[in-house]
């Protein structure tokens, strides 16, 4: 109910009389907002909450009991995958990107596994290193060790803001392809996760395998999507907007994300501070959404870069 204040025409009154009305007015102004924002935050809260358990129920339902996600049955990649190569740019990739296919995929009877790795990852002068750790990681993960291919190359420096030829990375992934008569390839996206130019560079290279119809016709590949900074550090809330978004999707349970933290840990030389929190928060260890490379889709991103 507004504040009634007596108001007087007396000159000497005047100015007290409106500086009091102006102090009411204020102070039942400033009472209303803060009432209003304890509501907002109240119903924000109760929202937030009610998400949180809604993931956590979905996430055990899609990866604990199975539900569309028994091998063999999951997205349609599974029912034909039968001999597959992983194409990285460094070692842990393959457990900080890809951990949850892999983990379906070493289920999937009839299905053979390979790694093509195209740098020892010597950034930091530790390659001898991290070439042993590759090994441990992907024993970790299931893959063999002699399916395990590392290339040492100075013309493919590990190098965030070095792209490498598309020309000598096509012919290097087509040549494995062949040699291995691999059926379905998996790598990054245009945006490579976390925008590092190396990984980009995978995803051009098997462009341009597709524009130049280089690819084997028995051959399905598929790109790995990068999601936004915020849901890439999700946890689990980002599993039910990636299980509805995409068609090809892959939840590892939590004793599979412990083992591809496992995997991660192989990597020692790797384990910085921010990687800690990466192991803690991100997405990327529960879940995997691939998109089938098409020839279609890449002439549009290849437009929509060149402009």
């Amino acid at each position: 109910m507004p504040v009634s204040v007596p108001f007087t025409t007396d000159p000497h009154l005047r100015f007290d009389e409106i500086r009091k009305l102006v102090s009411v007015y204020y102070d039942a102004t400033i009472q209303e907002t803060l009432n209003y924002g304890r509501e907002t935050a109240g119903s924000v809260l109760a929202g937030l909450v009610c998400y949180v358990v809604f993931c956590i129920v979905a996430y055990l339902v899609i990866a604990h009991w199975r539900v569309a996600q028994t091998p063999g049955q999951s997205g349609g990649l599974l029912r034909t995958a039968k001999r597959v190569m992983f194409v990285t740019a460094h070692p842990d990739d393959e457990c900080m990107f890809f951990g949850p296919v892999i983990m379906k995929l070493v289920q999937q009877k009839d299905c053979e596994l390979y790694l093509l790795c195209l740098s020892k990852g010597n950034y930091d002068k530790e390659g001898g290193k991290r070439k042993k750790e590759l090994w441990e990681s992907c024993r970790i993960l299931g893959i063999p060790d002699s399916n395990i291919t590392l290339i040492m190359s100075t013309l493919l420096p590990d190098d965030p803001k070095v792209k490498w030829r598309e020309d000598l990375v096509s012919t290097l992934i087509l040549n494995h392809m062949e040699a291995l008569s691999i059926d379905t390839l998996i790598t990054f996206d245009k945006h490579g996760v976390s925008e590092h130019a190396n990984h980009c560079s995978l995803f051009y290279a098997m462009a341009l395998l597709y524009v130049e119809k280089r690819l084997p016709l028995n051959c399905q590949a598929y790109a790995l999507e990068t999601t936004s900074i915020l849901r890439k550090y999700s946890f689990l809330l980002d599993i039910p907007i990636s299980y509805m978004m995409s068609s090809h999707k892959y939840v590892a349970s939590f004793q599979e994300r412990h083992i591809i933290k496992q995997a991660m840990q192989a990597h020692a030389s790797q384990l910085v501070w921010f990687r800690s929190l990466y192991l803690l928060f991100s997405r990327y260890l529960f879940i995997n959404t691939l998109r089938k490379i098409e020839i279609l889709d890449l002439e549009l991103d290849l437009e929509l870069d060149d402009d």
